[in-house]
Order: structure tokens, then sequence, then C-alpha cells
């Protein structure tokens, strides 16, 4: 038998036993770090949120529930879903796009102008301050200021 390894140190019983020299690394000179990749997206200000594929368009600030890993618009007359309810979608989406969903704590938004006091689930994700008289009262937090609201999301009661 003919072994033409340059490793080869014996042959014995028609088998080569090959040992491999270790490879020696040696760090020659120093360098400065490179440039800092490019930033990620903003995330959401305080709270807990996630972030989700939007299964549908969805515009900012509406609330949505989750399916198979995909968020729609969810309304307070939605016996179907309601159970399924996640939180508030925080950026518009297009169907299969990333969005962050604001589960528990503050929100603020210069375009809102709510009185101090309880927000509601509503139709089609809209937020609301008047309680919705039939399907799921769903309390969604409180308004605190006329721009900022505090998700506390309490469990659906159905109303008929």
């Amino acid at each position: 038998m003919s072994c033409d390894s340059p490793g080869l140190i014996v042959v014995e019983d028609e088998h080569c036993i090959v040992v491999e020299p270790e490879a020696e690394i040696l760090v020659v000179t120093l360098s400065d770090q490179g440039p800092p990749g490019p930033p990620g997206a903003p995330g959401p200000a305080g709270g807990a949120a996630v972030q989700r594929l939007a299964g549908e368009t969805l515009s900012a600030l509406r609330v949505v529930y989750e399916l198979d890993g995909q968020v729609f618009l969810l309304s307070s007359t939605d016996a179907d879903h309601i159970d399924l309810l996640l939180g508030l979608a925080l950026t518009a989406a297009a169907p299969g796009t990333a969005t962050n969903i604001q589960l528990i704590g503050a929100v603020e938004d210069a375009a809102w102008s709510w009185t101090p006091g309880p927000i509601w689930l509503g139709t089609n994700g809209a937020l609301t301050q008047t309680p919705p008289a039939s399907g799921f009262d769903v309390r969604l937090g409180a308004a605190v200021s006329a721009t900022r609201v505090i998700l506390n999301i309490e469990e659906p009661v159905w109303l008929d």
C-alpha cells in the first residue's frame, strides 16, 4: 500500500496513520475598527412591543389581532377574533411587511386630541372614548393627556 501524504507517520497493517500539523494563527498587524453598519428601525417608546407581519393594509395607531403570525384590524363586534387581540399597531404597513405592535405602556401622537379618561376599542381598529353599546366592551387603557394614552388592555366583556 502506498500513502503519499506529506504528514504520513506510519504505515502499519495496510493502514496509513496521518498526523496533520496544527495551524498556528499569528496576528501580524492591528487595524482600526471598520465603519459602523446602518442604523436599525426605531423601536417603540417604552412599554412592551412585538413586531409582526401585516396580514392586510394597516393604518398606524389601530388595534389589531394576531392570527398565524400576521396581524389584522379588530372591531369591538368581531366575536370570531376578539380573544386574539394583540395590541396597537404603531406604524402603517402594507400586507406582508413588518409593523411594531405596542402591547402595554405609553403611546403618544401629536395628532390626537383626547380628553383624559378611558379609551375603548371601536370599529376597524379605531380607538374611541365612547363605550360600545353592543358587541364587546374592550377597555384598552386611558388617555392621560390630549396626546398620550397608557395602554392597559382589559379582557373583553360581551354586552349582548
